[in-house]
């Protein structure tokens, strides 16, 4: 499938919007710019639209977390001794 140049940039402005947008939440939210830098948009070969999160630092990814509205204990607890 060949996607159309403007069918291409109609999509990949709306995946930068959205991006924007996450990046701002998230700086509102309490994230350092440094943290939501990597957030993306990306528009695949099939012409869909995606938003890309990168990689996080664990600081970065509590601060997400904390962000999301949901109920404790909506995500496991980790355990108290380290992996490996």
């Amino acid at each position: 499938m060949t996607l159309s140049v403007a069918a291409y940039k109609s999509t990949r402005a709306e995946a930068e919007h959205l991006a924007t947008q996450l990046r701002a939440a998230l700086i509102s939210a309490g994230m350092a710019a440094e943290d939501v830098r990597q957030i993306r948009a990306r528009v695949a070969a099939s012409g869909r639209a995606y938003v890309d999160l990168g990689a996080l630092r664990i600081s970065a990814a509590e601060k997400l977390l904390q962000a999301l509205p949901l109920t404790p204990p909506a995500y496991p607890a980790l355990p108290a001794e380290p992996f490996g």
